[in-house]
């Protein structure tokens, strides 16, 4: 498996896992959250820096591949959002795969490249519902409310990630 940063020419691949990834790990996804043509238009606009509205410009994609194919990925930007430095704008692993570090080692690029950006804090939005939320307070993530979910010092989740 590598590591590697996605590229407007990864879009349709992201958009699949994206899918995938609801479909494998929800029961019940919100249609629209499924919808592939809403998907490639959210990465069009993600790549052309256009959205979401608290956004800077800067962000990457790191993308975990096997086989030639995107297998997870984690996307993320400079905000202003909740008064942080930083957000998740997304997160997803196909089923099969996880469990298996890849999310931690997505994160941990994520983290090096923010903190190249002078990022100290970061933010995620996450559905009450997710079953992940887990994985993002079991790195010592705060609710900030039921939608959000933040890190303070980046070097503290990076020491958690770590260990």
């Amino acid at each position: 498996m590598q590591i590697l940063i996605a590229t407007p020419a990864d879009i349709p691949e992201l958009a699949r896992v994206e899918v995938e990834s609801k479909l494998q790990s929800f029961a019940n996804p919100e249609p629209y959250s499924i919808d592939i043509a809403a998907r490639l238009n959210q990465w069009q606009t993600y790549f052309a820096a256009t959205s979401p509205a608290s956004s800077r410009p800067e962000r990457i994609i790191y993308k975990a591949v096997e086989n030639d194919a995107i297998i997870g990925y984690i996307a993320g930007h400079l905000t202003a959002r909740y008064d942080k430095d930083a957000e998740i704008q997304n997160f997803y692993i196909l089923k099969p795969y996880q469990r298996q570090g890849i999310g931690s080692q997505l994160l941990l690029h994520l983290l090096v490249w923010l903190k190249q950006h002078h990022a100290q804090s970061l933010c995620v939005g996450t559905d009450q519902n997710n079953p992940y939320q887990a994985f993002y307070t079991k790195h010592g993530g705060s609710y900030i409310n039921p939608h959000w979910i933040c890190w303070d010092d980046l070097d503290v989740l990076t020491a958690n990630l770590l260990l």
